[in-house]
């Protein structure tokens, strides 16, 4: 019966370089009799040939991002031949979101056991099934980012060209709107404010003479 509370062979499929070193040393405190196999892009493999607990590598071929899709088949199957106890993906961030492509490599490696480790060599352990909710939840959250942005970008061209419209009609009736003018008749005539009451005259003499 195979021994899988102590894995023996161990695959570390390296997509953070910032966490190669903290994980190979907190794997070697565990697991000390462990052989240890890197998984890598052909430009880092030259980096990894002299390292003291590195016991083998694996080409992933000249490739810059590392998926199931950009790693050519003849070199899946040889990492799958390799019959791995663990596998190991490396991320950048604490909870890992973003990483699922390394996780999937991890998972078609065959191993038993699925590890992801983060800066602080701390790791959370999944199986298939843990890998294939991990990337639809990264997919729906990107998703649903595409969608709040496309709709912030719609809302706001809607109120700017709405805002234009109004403007343009404006400008458009204060044009071609005739100006109202006062004819003649209807001219306004303006009485001074201070008024006095006619003078009366006195009468003239003759006047009084005819009384």
């Amino acid at each position: 019966v195979k021994d899988t509370t102590q894995p023996k062979n161990i695959l570390l499929i390296r997509s953070a370089a910032n966490t190669l070193n903290a994980t190979i040393k907190s794997l070697k405190n565990e697991f000390p009799d462990s052989k240890i196999t890197v998984f890598a892009p052909e430009s880092a493999l030259e980096s990894l040939e002299n390292h003291p607990n590195i016991d083998a590598t694996i080409s992933a071929g000249p490739i810059n991002r590392m998926s199931i899709f950009s790693v050519k088949k003849k070199m899946i199957r040889k990492m799958r031949c390799g019959q791995f106890d663990l596998a190991i993906a490396l991320y950048n961030i604490d909870h890992g979101m973003g990483y699922s492509n390394i996780d999937f490599l991890a998972w078609v490696s065959g191993a038993e056991t699925i590890r992801g480790y983060n800066v602080r060599g701390t790791f959370i352990e999944f199986n298939g099934w843990g890998i294939l909710k991990k990337y639809f939840l990264e997919k729906t959250s990107f998703t649903w980012f595409i969608i709040n942005a496309f709709t912030t970008i719609a809302l706001f061209a809607f109120i700017t060209l709405g805002l234009l419209f109004e403007w343009t009609v404006r400008k458009v009736f204060a044009i071609t709107s005739p100006k109202r003018t006062l004819s003649p008749r209807q001219e306004k005539v303006v009485l001074p404010q201070d008024t006095k009451p006619s003078s009366i005259h006195s009468l003239t003499t003759k006047a009084h003479q005819k009384v």
